[in-house]
This record gives structure tokens, C-alpha cells and sequence, in this order.
């Protein structure tokens, strides 16, 4: 199975994980293992509308305050969890990589880099929730259309920053991006994240048999932009009406 990814409207961690809920998989079962784990989370896909389309959107609801996270603490939730092997290495390796792209653009070591408050618990949940479910839909492959640029500035933990955030551009590197006029963060660093550690290959389209489609959308609506990440899973090339592929 494949997963084709069109991220002309945009890319976040929560974008992706409501597109791979709405093709099938069952975020009550997340959130019994987020729990497992430590953190005290619901969570819920819920309609959402942009532009005159429908879509769905993910609603993550952690109630209390939350402390502040290091890597390890992150880390050590993951180990907690009981996700699949490959979920748990796959979650590990994109949590320090964040972890380092983070050290590196804010000069300092990566013992020191620190998941803020809530947005700690919705990182885990997107990463951990995106490679879980991608195993869950047996995707072998996922490959994911140009990324669009944007500009403008955010204002976070660290103060003003420019867009793309630093963190964000450091993950991009080495991706194929195209120009847009979008002045507004359409790309988050989690939505980086995934596309640098999930993400097989770049390429314009599915190729096989298409199997069903999803759209997802962020909490924001951000002018100019596409209305947003459209995700498309297929049977690869060499699957056919349940024919097996051919041996490799």
C-alpha cells in the first residue's frame, strides 16, 4: 500500500494524523496508549470546512498544565506506549532528530532543547500517532508532492522569528520546494518533521490504484493559502485486484 501526499495547502503534524484517521484508523486506540504512556489525552476527528470543501480536522484535548519536556521525557513516554517496534524506533529516531534541528539552529546542545508545555504533548501525539498509523494502514511507501514556500513571521517561546521558523527550514533541506505569495506558517516544524522522516520519495502523483482519499485541515485558516493536506491511498503499481506484486 501506498500513501500519495499533496501538501499544497499546507503540512502539520496534526494535518497529517487527521488525514490517516479519516482513511481508517482509530484514534480512540491512540489515546489508550498516549495514556499508557503518561500523557492524559482525548482525542477526536472532527468535520471542518475551508474554501467551500469538507475535510476533517484532529481536536487533542490534554487538560491540567503541563511541565515542561526534554528529549528523554519524550522519549520515555514513546517506550511506554506499547506502539508496534517500528513505530516505537521510527517515533524515537523523529523525536531526537527535532530534538537536534532545534540544538542547531538555536545554538545549543540538544540536552538543553525543551518541548513547550501543551505543544510537547501535541508533538508525541503527531509523531507518534502518524508512524502508528501508517503501520495500522499497512503503508509500505509514502511519497509526497513539491512543498509550497510561505514567509512572514511567528511569534513563539524563543520570540519572533521569520518564516519559515529555523527549525522548519533546517528540516526542509535537501526537499524540493516551490514559490508561493503565502505570508503565514503553512508549514510547522512537526509537519516538517514527518515530511523529513516519513516521507520516502518526492514525486507528482500516486501510481497504482487508488483506494481512497482524505483531506485535513489545521486549526487556522491562513489567507491565500490552499485549502489543505490532501493524502491518497493506493495500491502500488504492482498490486492489482488483490494480484501479489511482483518479487523484488
Amino acid at each position: 500500500m501506498g500513501l500519495f501526499l499533496d501538501p499544497s495547502g499546507g503540512m502539520a503534524g496534526d494535518m497529517l494524523l487527521a488525514s490517516l484517521a479519516a482513511l481508517g484508523t482509530d484514534l480512540d486506540e491512540l489515546a489508550g496508549m498516549l495514556r499508557a504512556g503518561g500523557l492524559d489525552v482525548s482525542l477526536a476527528l472532527e468535520p471542518r470546512q475551508r474554501q467551500g470543501l469538507a475535510g476533517w480536522g484532529l481536536a487533542i484535548d490534554a487538560p491540567g498544565a503541563q511541565p515542561l519536556r526534554h528529549l528523554p521525557d519524550l522519549l520515555a513516554v514513546v517506550e511506554a506506549m506499547g506502539l508496534p517496534p517500528r513505530a516505537r524506533e521510527r517515533t524515537a529516531r523523529a523525536l531526537t532528530r527535532l530534538a537536534e534541528a532545534e540544538a542547531r539552529v538555536h545554538g545549543t546542545g540538544i540536552e538543553s532543547v525543551h518541548f513547550h508545555e501543551v505543544g510537547a504533548v501535541d508533538t508525541v501525539v503527531d509523531v507518534a500517532g502518524a508512524f502508528w498509523a501508517l503501520e495500522r494502514l499497512g503503508v509500505e511507501e509514502v511519497v509526497c508532492a513539491a512543498l509550497p514556500w510561505f514567509r512572514g513571521e511567528v511569534d513563539c517561546a524563543h520570540g519572533r522569528l521569520p518564516l519559515p521558523a529555523p527549525a522548519t527550514a533546517a528540516l526542509l533541506e535537501g526537499k524540493p520546494v516551490r514559490s508561493t505569495e503565502v505570508v503565514g506558517e503553512i508549514i510547522t516544524p512537526t509537519g516538517a518533521l514527518l515530511i523529513d522522516q516519513a516521507v520516502d520519495r518526492f514525486g507528482h502523483g500516486p501510481d497504482g490504484v487508488l483506494r481512497a482519499t482524505a483531506t485535513a485541515f489545521g486549526t487556522r485558516e491562513i489567507p491565500g493559502a490552499e485549502a489543505g493536506l490532501r493524502a491518497f491511498l493506493y495500491d502500488s503499481a504492482g498490486t492489482r485486484e488483490g494480484r501479489p506484486r511482483a518479487a523484488r
